[in-house]
């Protein structure tokens, strides 16, 4: 029984769809591997604004949450996979999700660039080496909103969507993910809630547009309705 029920669990995966949605996920992962390739050329400056608070400046500098900051890093890819071997259209959903959030936010990276003064880490243990390794390798720009927060919604919604009692946990660690970007003071108050309201909004704009997809057709049905 715990066999079939992993065997029927990938029977919905893209490789097993027909050539339409096969097609439509490799266009979507495409476009979002091309967005990601815009985000260093936009990682330059000049800052525009600065969205610092007075509560911000109170936020105390966490160096061991640059753990679940960095973790996103794997979360979103491992996610993505899984998704595309078990669920095509939760997988589908998740790209469009994530095309809409970074569309948006690069937007405001173009035209209203922002900029987060980060703290200068002097610590030799394992956590702020780790911190400085992040900074040196982003700078300190494309701040709102945060699309750590953005895609940290996004995995969080589509494995609540995918099964919920894994997707609590996963949601958890989300939580967590979110909070680390002010913690490692990558990114302002301000940031991390336009990034929830951004993704949250791209959420229920990929969920209306995968409704309107055509059913699912494995490739065994989609060759037999071409052969008829």
């Amino acid at each position: 029984m715990a066999t079939r029920s992993r065997r029927d669990a990938f029977r919905s995966g893209v490789h097993r769809q027909g050539r339409r949605d096969v097609l439509l996920t490799v266009l979507l992962v495409a476009l979002l591997g091309g967005l990601f390739a815009l985000y260093g050329p936009l990682n330059e400056g000049p800052a525009r604004w600065s969205l610092k608070t007075p509560l911000d400046a109170h936020i105390p500098l966490v160096e061991e949450m640059v753990i679940p900051y960095v973790s996103a890093l794997a979360l979103g890819p491992l996610t993505l996979l899984l998704f595309l071997l078990t669920s095509t259209r939760t997988a589908q959903s998740a790209l469009i999700a994530s095309i809409v959030l970074m569309v948006v936010a690069y937007l405001f990276y173009v035209f209203a660039q922002t900029h987060v003064a980060r703290p200068e880490v002097t610590g030799d243990d394992l956590f702020s080496r780790l911190l400085r390794m992040v900074y040196g390798n982003d700078n300190a720009y494309n701040c709102f909103p945060s699309l750590h927060t953005g895609f940290s919604v996004i995995i969080a919604v589509h494995w609540l969507r995918h099964d919920r009692r894994i997707g609590g946990y996963v949601a958890a660690w989300c939580a967590l993910i979110i909070a680390s970007t002010l913690f490692v003071h990558q990114h302002y108050i301000a940031d991390m809630l336009a990034g929830l309201a951004t993704a949250s909004f791209a959420c229920w704009a990929a969920a209306r547009l995968t409704a309107r997809l055509p059913a699912l057709r494995t490739a065994q049905e989609a060759d037999s309705a071409s052969a008829s």
